[in-house]
C-alpha cells in the first residue's frame, strides 16, 4: 500500500463522455514525481507532431505532486500541461491555492482530459468519482460570475479551475483561474479548456491523504511557521511580489518602453498605490502556507477594483505598467482585474500592447488600421484598457491580437517583427536578458518559451554559500558573465526548479536559499511517501522531465533555430542603472552551444541517444513526427 499517494489518475474522454480511474505502480511515481512530468508523459504517448493544440486529440493534465497534501508552507502547487495553442510546443504552467491538495484529497493524483464535449460542460470530482455536467448557463460568464455560480451549487468547500470568456473564445493566451487568487497564466491552457467545451473542473477535497510519517510533516510545518515569524520571508509576507519591484528597478531590471530601457523614473508610483490598497482588502494565501504572499487590492477611485480577483504581481506591474510607460499603480490594478475576470494572461497581453504601442509611435501601422486603435499609446492607461477589451471581444484588430504575437506580426508585416519581444511566440517576463545572462540563456532554451521561473537568476553563479555548493556549484564566478559557471548554474537550478514543479512545491518556500533547505526537501518526500529518496534521484527525475519536454518539442519540429532572442536584446539599453547594457551575441551563442553540450544534446539541440538511455527515455526517440 503506497503512502501519501492515491495510486491512480483520473482519465476523462469528453467526446465519449467517459471517466476512468487508472492505477499506476509506485515506480511510475518515483520516475516522474508528478506535475508537468506526468503531463508531458501523457502528451508523448497520446499525441504526435501534427496534433493541433486546439483539437480533441490534445490532452490536458492537471496534476499536483507526490508531496502534495500536508499543511506545510509552499506545498500546494499544481501543474497544468498540454500542447500550447500559443507556441505549438509543450505548454506547462502552475498555480498555488487549494486545487492540488483538494485533488489529492478527492482520491486522485491527477486528471488527464482528452476529447471535446458536444455541449458546454464542467467536471465535478468528489470522493473518488467524477461527473461530466452540462453547463450551458455558464457560457459567457466572467470568472467571478462562474465561480459564484459553481460555489453556490457545490458549497464553499470546493476548488475551482476554470477558463473565462477568453478560453471560450479561444484567445490563444487564455489563462485558467485556480479559485480567484491563483492563475495558470502562461502558455494558453485556458484556450485548451475552451477547445474542449470545458468551462471548469470543480474538486471537492473532503477526503484525507495518508502520509508515511505524519510527525515529520508536522515538524516541517512548525519550522516554516517559525521561520516566517523570524522574518525569513518578510519581503513576500509584507507586500508579496510587488515588494521586489523597487530593488529590480534600482538594478535596471524593470522592462520599460517595450524593453528599450531597464528603469522607469516613476517606479514608486506603480507600487505605493498598490501597497496602500492592500489595507482593508481581503487576505489570501495558499493552502497551509504561513507566508501569505498573495496580496489583494481594493480601489474605489480613480478605478473601481475588487479585492476578489487578487492584486497585480510584480510581473504584471512591469508588463502592464513600466513597459507601457504607465506609472499609475491603480490603473495597472484595473487592467489586471480585467485580464483576470476575462481569463487572459497579463504578461502576454502586456507584450502585445507594448509591441503595438511602439508601432504606433514609429508610424508603422497602416493608416486604415490605425483608425481602429486608440489615439494615444505609451503612457495612456485608457488605451491599454481599450485594447484589452478589443482583444477579449475579438473586435477589429483585437481578433488578430487574440491569435498571439507571431500571428499578429504576420498580419502587421514582417517589417514590424523587430519590435515584438518573444521567443517561440511567447512574450518575455519583466526580467531582462540584457541585464541577466541567465535569463538570456533560459528565455532561449526553455521548452515552453521565454520563462523567468525555470531556473535561478544570476546571483547563484556568484554565490559562495552552501546554497550554491548544495547544487554542485563551486568556485563562484562573476555575476555578469557568459562562461561555464553561469551555464552550470542555469542547468543545475533548472533541474532543481523542474523538481519543484514536478513535486508541486513553491519556489518562494523551497527555492535555493528560501524557507526550507535541500535536506528538508528530502524529509518532506520521506514524510509523505516513506521513500528514502536521495537528492541525486530527485535531480535525475527533474532532468528526465526537461528532456521529455525537449523531445516532445523536437517531435513537433522545434530546432536550434528556435532557441533565439529577438533583435532588441542585442541593442544597448537607454537610461538608468543598466544604461548601455545588451546581450553579447558571441557570448550568448557560446552559452547556447555549451548548454547543449552539458545537457547531453547534439549541436542541433536534440538529446543524444546515450542521454536518453541514461534517463530511460529511449522510447521517446522512436516516436513519429
Amino acid at each position: 500500500m503506497m503512502k501519501g499517494i492515491c495510486g491512480k489518475l483520473l482519465h476523462i474522454d469528453l467526446t465519449r463522455g467517459t471517466t476512468e480511474a487508472r492505477e499506476y505502480p509506485e515506480t511510475f511515481y518515483r520516475k516522474y514525481l508528478g506535475g508537468g512530468a506526468f503531463g508531458t508523459y501523457f502528451l508523448l504517448n497520446g499525441t504526435d507532431g501534427n496534433t493541433d493544440p486546439l483539437s480533441p486529440e490534445n490532452s490536458i493534465t492537471i496534476a499536483p505532486g507526490i508531496t502534495t497534501g500536508p499543511a506545510v508552507s509552499g506545498v500546494s502547487r499544481c501543474s497544468v500541461t498540454a500542447l500550447s495553442p500559443e507556441t505549438n510546443a509543450v505548454g506547462d504552467t502552475q498555480a498555488g491555492g487549494s486545487l492540488g491538495p483538494f485533488l489529492k484529497r478527492s482520491g486522485f493524483d491527477g486528471v488527464v482530459i482528452t476529447g471535446r464535449a458536444a455541449e458546454p460542460c464542467h467536471i465535478y470530482i468528489h470522493e473518488g468519482e467524477a461527473e461530466i455536467v452540462p453547463s450551458s448557463e455558464l457560457v459567457g460568464s466572467s470568472i467571478l460570475e462562474a465561480h459564484d455560480a459553481l460555489t453556490l451549487r457545490y458549497t464553499k468547500k470546493v476548488s475551482i479551475l476554470q477558463c473565462g470568456p477568453g478560453g471560450e473564445r479561444l484567445v490563444r493566451f487564455a489563462a485558467l483561474a485556480s479559485d480567484l487568487n491563483n492563475w495558470c497564466g502562461r502558455t494558453g491552457m485556458g484556450a485548451v479548456f475552451g477547445s474542449k467545451n470545458l468551462r471548469a473542473v470543480v474538486v471537492s477535497g473532503k477526503g484525507a491523504v495518508d502520509p508515511a510519517y505524519p510527525d515529520m510533516l508536522k515538524a516541517l510545518a512548525r519550522k516554516g511557521v517559525q521561520r516566517v515569524k523570524e522574518g525569513k520571508a518578510d519581503p513576500l509576507r509584507l507586500h508579496g511580489t510587488p515588494g521586489i519591484l523597487e530593488p529590480n528597478a534600482l538594478k535596471g531590471n524593470l522592462s520599460t518602453h517595450n524593453y528599450t530601457s531597464g528603469f522607469h523614473p516613476d517606479y514608486r508610483k506603480l507600487i505605493e498605490p498598490v501597497y496602500e490598497a492592500e489595507e482593508g482588502a481581503r487576505k489570501a494565501t495558499c493552502y497551509g502556507c504561513a507566508v501569505g504572499c498573495r496580496k489583494t487590492v481594493n480601489f474605489q477611485e480613480p478605478y473601481e477594483v475588487s479585492d476578489r480577483l487578487g492584486g497585480p504581481e510584480f510581473e504584471t506591474l512591469g508588463l502592464l505598467g513600466a513597459n507601457l510607460e504607465i506609472s499609475d499603480g491603480a490603473a495597472v490594478a484595473k487592467a489586471n482585474e480585467l485580464c483576470n475576470n476575462y481569463g487572459i494572461d497579463t504578461l502576454t497581453m502586456g507584450s502585445l500592447a507594448s509591441y503595438l504601442f511602439e508601432l504606433m509611435e514609429r508610424g508603422l501601422i497602416d493608416p486604415e488600421l490605425r483608425k481602429e486603435l486608440p489615439e494615444e499609446g505609451f503612457g495612456h492607461a485608457e488605451s491599454l484598457l481599450a485594447i484589452i477589451e478589443m482583444t477579449i471581444e475579438r473586435r477589429g484588430i483585437g481578433d488578430i491580437l487574440a491569435e498571439g504575437i507571431e500571428r499578429t506580426v504576420a498580419y502587421l508585416g514582417e517589417e514590424t517583427s523587430d519590435y515584438a519581444v518573444r521567443t517561440k511566440n511567447h512574450g518575455f517576463a519583466v526580467h531582462m536578458p540584457q541585464v541577466k545572462q541567465s535569463m538570456a540563456l533560459m528565455y532561449a532554451v526553455s521548452p515552453i518559451g521565454a520563462d523567468h521561473m525555470s531556473c535561478e537568476h544570476d546571483w547563484l553563479a556568484a554565490d559562495d554559500s552552501e546554497v550554491a555548493a548544495g547544487l554542485g556549484l563551486h568556485n563562484p564566478g562573476e555575476e555578469i558573465s557568459y562562461g561555464a559557471q553561469k551555464v552550470r548554474a542555469v542547468i543545475y537550478s533548472q533541474y532543481y526548479y523542474a523538481a519543484l514543479d514536478s513535486l508541486g512545491l513553491c519556489m518562494f518556500c523551497w527555492g535555493p536559499g528560501s524557507l526550507f533547505s535541500y535536506e528538508e526537501l528530502l524529509q518532506l518526500i520521506q514524510g509523505m511517501t516513506g521513500w528514502d529518496a536521495t537528492f541525486w534521484e530527485i535531480m535525475k527525475a527533474a532532468e528526465r522531465r526537461i528532456t521529455m519536454m525537449r523531445m516532445l518539442n523536437t517531435m513537433r519540429g522545434f530546432q536550434k533555430k528556435d532557441d533565439i532572442l529577438p533583435k532588441k536584446m542585442f541593442i544597448p539599453l537607454k537610461d538608468g542603472p543598466s544604461q548601455g547594457r545588451s546581450v553579447d551575441k558571441e557570448g550568448f551563442s557560446s552559452m547556447v552551444d555549451m548548454y547543449y553540450g552539458m545537457m547531453g544534446w547534439n549541436p542541433e539541440g536534440v538529446p543524444e541517444n546515450g542521454k536518453l538511455a541514461e534517463l530511460d527515455l529511449l522510447w521517446t526517440a522512436e516516436l513519429g513526427g
